[in-house]
């Protein structure tokens, strides 16, 4: 079994390697240059595991699902509303805040789950990774 994983974990990794080597002398053949691959901050790895533990099941960085995109959410709402908004969604709707009823209603009235476990600088990190994809 150990061995089996060590040799596929060889072969993607000589895979991978490949492919980047390929995909460079093509581009340096045709005098394309190719983005740099996007480094993640420290607080966006972290947000991107959050996000995919809590969030992805409902939304996406940057396009609409079940919910709306996260990308530029913290650019949109006062940071101390999101934190209440996720802390606790059904009592936003129930206080009648505006910002939350548009939410609400955008969304087919689907309710979103909350997330009192979620501290600040957890919020934070998910929405740092959210915004990478602006």
């Amino acid at each position: 079994m150990i061995l089996a994983v060590g040799i596929c974990a060889g072969v993607v990794l000589y895979i991978d390697q490949n492919i980047v080597t390929s995909s460079t002398k093509f581009a340096e053949q045709s005098g394309q240059l190719l983005p740099p691959k996007p480094q993640f901050t420290e607080q966006q790895l972290l947000g991107q595991n959050l996000f995919k533990a809590n969030c992805a099941s409902c939304h996406k960085p940057n396009k609409r699902a079940v919910g709306p995109a996260l990308a530029g959410v913290s650019n949109k709402y006062d940071r101390e509303w999101i934190y209440s908004w996720i802390e606790d969604p059904q009592a936003k709707i129930a206080s009648g805040d505006a910002a939350a009823l548009q939410i609400y209603n955008d969304f087919n009235k689907t309710n979103m789950n909350a997330f009192p476990q979620l501290s600040h600088e957890d919020i934070d990190a998910i929405l740092a990774y959210a915004d990478f994809y602006l």
